[in-house]
This record gives structure tokens, sequence and C-alpha cells, in this order.
């Protein structure tokens, strides 16, 4: 410690002595881990693990903000299933439990006395309750008192087994639900119309916030009688059209302009044409509409666009127009009143678009506002449209071009790769026109996929004009997490090494229908990427058993396996070796 100190002193005495011009630049200051901002914070803690994250709250109060957004906390959702129903049960019991039960889902249950034991000993704690092939509603009945969110997914009222119809429901005995979630899928369409009707506040004074619920004929009147009882509270309603409404819209205009907090709707399936122009008519331009999704809204007409864009310009931030075949070129002037408010735009298989109209209505000058951009399937945009739409649109986080096989060529991509220095996903599926050179570097200033240094995903299916180059010289990107390649043949094991160690960070991987993926690309996958979550080699007949002693020896990570249609695997020696080496994997596909 003297000598250290000594040597210090020395060192401090000599660099006061030198003259100035002989001094170097003085030190930058060196960072404090606490000084750094908190997108990078939210970055390193997508990394940890929810028991890392409970402790990281304790340590100040910033990070304990950090760790309470809901991002975060819904990463600890409880899935109560047969297989751990007793153990977790036994768990809770023995009064040292440090597992949080303020989101459970039950999935794949019935009603048994251990399970009402086990909701008894948790249920005060949860407060966002998910139900998902699991007809267990009697045995709910009193035993969530602080129950605030409730979505049933995929139930069926009738027990599989024992053929029997199941009790519905109570929402009565929810008094804190503000949020209700119901897919409507193998439900009996008497029990919805009487969860419905459990909602109208001459039987409930809940004011409910969140509503997802399928449209029926027979719910009609229910439905918009809770719309209007809840007009005051909602905020986000999506309803989905499984039938076609009656041509009289006068009830919903009137439910509608009671709509004053709404800023998310979603509204989707067989809607015509009157009811949605009546529902937009309706609805006041006061309402704070943020994110509006009409995903196969066939109905939407250019007319209708642009009596949306009049009404929310300033307000509207992501738009879903996905399957509005009825938009073309002339719903430019509605694109041009949303170009300075819009930030996520989805245009995918709206197939009478133009390249030319996209330009001038999302980007006449540059753009600076809009981060995500989805043009799949739209077949009519051309090469130098895209490119100079990609010029004008500098700070997109998302570009989908799946299968826009004459707008993507390498020339396309040298523009991406140029300007789009921000893109962290890029979706070219099935844009074949692409090769090698487009994404090594193209053109005279060869501007490679490297430049992409943020990219994150990257999907590529279908483009079988690529060889192992674009794996050795191109694929070099430290923040890429996820790729698919699926049906690329000319990729190989050497490739596939080379790529594994330029993408260290890769947590999912798609090479399905790759027929030249043999278990030698397995084996470096599994050895170099050490963060893997999910692969999937479906349809690569040359894959063998090596490979799963591959997983059992080096995919502690791995949490999904797909390896389906490959002839030469046997699939029970396959769940044999996983389920006694990897029974952490959640999902294995054979």
């Amino acid at each position: 410690m003297m000598m250290h100190e000594e040597q210090s002193a020395f060192e401090s005495m000599l660099a006061r002595s030198l003259p100035l011009s002989c001094a170097g630049p003085p030190p930058r200051p060196r960072t404090h881990f606490e000084d750094l901002p908190n997108d990078l914070w939210f970055c390193i803690m997508c990394y940890l693990p929810y028991t890392d994250l409970l402790q990281l709250r304790l340590v100040c109060k910033r990070w304990r903000d950090l760790v309470n957004r809901p991002y975060f906390m819904s990463r600890g959702k409880v899935i109560v299933t047969e297989r751990n129903l007793h153990a977790m049960k036994q768990h809770v019991e023995r009064g040292d439990s440090n597992i949080r039960f303020d989101c459970v889902e039950l999935r794949n249950l019935r009603h048994s006395e251990e399970l009402e034991q086990f909701l008894r000993l948790v249920g005060p704690e949860v407060g966002h309750l998910q139900v998902r092939h699991a007809p267990v509603f009697r045995t709910l009945d009193g035993t969530m008192p602080n129950l605030k969110i409730l979505a049933i997914a995929t139930t069926s009222f009738m027990d599989e087994l024992l053929l029997q119809p199941v009790e519905g429901i109570n929402l009565r005995q929810f008094v804190h639900l503000h949020s209700f979630e119901c897919d409507g899928v193998s439900l009996d369409s008497s029990q919805k119309l009487l969860m419905l009707q459990q909602l109208r506040h001459v039987e409930n004074k809940v004011r409910l916030r969140h509503l997802q619920f399928e449209y029926r004929t027979n719910s009609e009147a229910a439905l918009l009688e809770v719309l209007s009882d809840h007009a005051g509270s909602l905020e986000y309603l999506d309803i989905f059209f499984s039938c076609s409404p009656d041509r009289l819209t006068g009830k919903w205009r009137v439910v509608f302009e009671k709509l004053q907090r709404v800023h998310t709707l979603k509204l989707s399936g067989n809607c015509h044409h009157d009811l949605l122009e009546a529902i937009v008519e309706a609805l006041p331009a006061a309402t704070p509409l943020r994110h509006l999704d009409l995903t196969g809204m066939l109905s939407l007409t250019n007319d209708l666009l642009m009596l949306i864009a009049c009404k929310w310009k300033s307000t509207l931030r992501v738009l879903d127009l996905m399957f509005c075949v009825q938009l073309d070129g002339r719903c430019v002037q509605a694109l041009q009143h949303l170009s300075g408010s819009l930030k996520v735009l989805t245009m995918a298989y709206c197939r009478e678009l133009t390249g030319r109209g996209l330009l001038d209505g999302l980007a006449l000058k540059p753009n600076y506002t809009l981060q995500e951009l989805h043009l799949e399937e739209v077949c009519f945009i051309d090469e130098e449209s895209i490119c100079t739409l990609v010029e004008r649109l500098p700070n997109l986080r998302r570009l989908g071009l799946d299968n826009c096989r004459h707008a993507v060529t390498n020339r396309t991509l040298a523009a991406i790769f140029q300007h789009q220095t921000k893109l962290q996903e890029l979706n070219i599926d099935y844009c074949v026109r692409v090769t090698d050179a487009g994404l090594v570097g193209f053109g005279p200033k060869r501007y490679p996929i490297s430049n992409l240094r943020g990219l994150r995903a990257l999907n590529m299916r279908g483009c079988h004009n690529l060889t192992n180059r674009v794996l050795m010289d191109a694929l070099r990107l430290p923040e890429l997490r996820s790729l698919s390649v699926g049906y690329c043949n000319r990729f190989e094991a050497e490739g596939i090494a080379a790529f594994t160690i330029n993408c260290p960070a890769v947590e999912k991987l798609c090479l399905a229908s790759c027929h030249q993926v043999d278990d030698r690309a397995v084996e470096s996958i599994l050895q170099n990427l050490r963060r893997l979550r999910s692969l999937n080699v479906s349809n690569c007949p040359k894959i063998t058993l090596h490979s799963v002693y591959q997983i059992a020896r080096h995919g502690e990570n791995l949490l999904e396996f797909t390896a389906c249609g490959i002839d030469g695997l046997d699939s029970s020696a396959v769940k044999l070796i996983l389920q006694r080496e990897r029974p952490q994997l959640k999902q294995v596909l054979l």
C-alpha cells in the first residue's frame, strides 16, 4: 500500500512538472453507471430474469420506478397447469414463498378441490387473471376479491372429459374490475350474453376502462347498453364482428357519441360500410384517439379514411389498415393530413396502392415522425419510389416489405443501409431479387447491412438466391436478436458457423426448410449462441439425433425447439431425451 501511494504521488508531481505542450489531453470523465439514461437501463433490464428485477427494485427509488413499469411487471406472470398445481400449492403452504401472484394464468385445468384450496391461498393477491382452456369458473367464486383484469381466452363452458356444461362466472363479485376481455372462441353464446349483462350498471358498479368482446346478433342490445353505461370511463375498446349487424345504425351513433375518453379503438370482422361510417362520424373529434386498428375492414373507403384523418390528425399515432383493400392511390390526401403525427402505419395487403401515392402521401418532404412502416404484399410499389421513400423517412425503427418483389432489389437494400441507420427490424421475406451483393454492399459506395448496427430482427425467409457469403461476410450485427432465413437452401454449416461468431446475441433462429443444414450447423449454433432461446430446424432432412444430444449438452438456455417434418428423427426418442436432460423446455414441436 505504501509503495502504491508513493508511486501515485510521484506521478502527480511528474505531471505538474511537465510543460503544457508535453502534457496530454485531460482524461475524459468516466460516466458512473447510475448516470446512464433510462433507455439504456431498459435495455439492460430486458435481459434480467424476474427474480433479479425484484432485487433491483430494492436498490434505489429510481430503479424501483423503472422496474415497476407494466412491461417488466407483466413478466412475472405465474402459469398454473395440472403438472405444477400440486407443487405450487405445497410451496405456498410452507409460508416462505417469494413468488408474486398478482398476475396469474390458469391453463389446461379442470375444477378440483386442490385448485380451489390453492386459489383461496393466493386469490387475494391476484389482480390480473387469464383463463385459457380451463373451464373452472365455479372455482373462482369468492377467491379473488381484488381482481382488476379478467381475460377469458379459448375456453369452453363444456367440460371436455365429462362432456357436461359447467357453471358460468359471476362478474358481480369483482368490485374492482376495470378490464374485461373475452375472445369468444368456443364460448356458449348464452353464457357470453349473461357475462355482458352482468357488466351493466344496474347489475354492477364497476367502471370499465378496457373492453374486448365479440359481437353477435343476440348480444347487440346488451353490448350497446354496456358501452353506454361505461362511456364515461372506457379508454380501450376492441370489438370483433363475427356477423354483419343490422343496417339500422341509429343506436350505434347514439352510443359512440358518448365515448369521450377512448384512446384505442379496434374494429375488425364483418362490419358493413354503413355502420363503420356511422361510428366514425359519431365518435367526437375531441376524443383523444391515438390508436386506430381497422384490420380486415373491407368496407373502409378512401373517403372514410379522409374523414378519420381530418378528425384526429393531431392525436392519431398508430393506424393499422391491413387488408383494407378498397384503399388505392386516392388516399394520398388522407395520408398527407396524418404525416406529421403518425408514428406507426400498417398498410399491408392494400394491393391497390402505388409507390408514387405512398411517396406523395407520407414523404413529400422529409418525415421525421414515422417510426414504423409495414407494406407487406403491396405489389405495385416500384424500386425508384421505395428508394426515395426510405431516404425521406430517416427515423424508421421497423420496416416491413415482405413479398414486395418488384420494389426490393439490391439497389433498394443499398438505400436502406445508407439512410436507415436507426432501423431495428427489417422484413424482406420472399423478396427473390435480393442477392448476396445487396447485403454485402451494392453500387459504387457499397453500403453493407453491417451499417445497421442497432438491427435486432431480420427476416429473409424465401430469399433463395442468398448463399454462405451473406452469413460469412455480411451479417456482422452485434445487436441482432432474431433471424429468420427459412427456405434459403444454399446456407451450409460453414456459413452458419461464421454467423454464430459474428452475431453472438441471437436469441431466436429459424432455419426451417434450409435443406443443407446438418448436425454440424446445429452444433455450432448451440456452442456459440449462448443466449439462444428458440430454434426452428423443421424440414431440414440432414438433422439426426446427434443434434438432440447437442441440445442436451449445450442448450441450457433453450426454451423452444421445433423440428417438424424430419422423417429420420424418432420423435419418441427426442421427447425422452429432452424430458430427461432439458426439462426447462417450454415447447417442443416434432
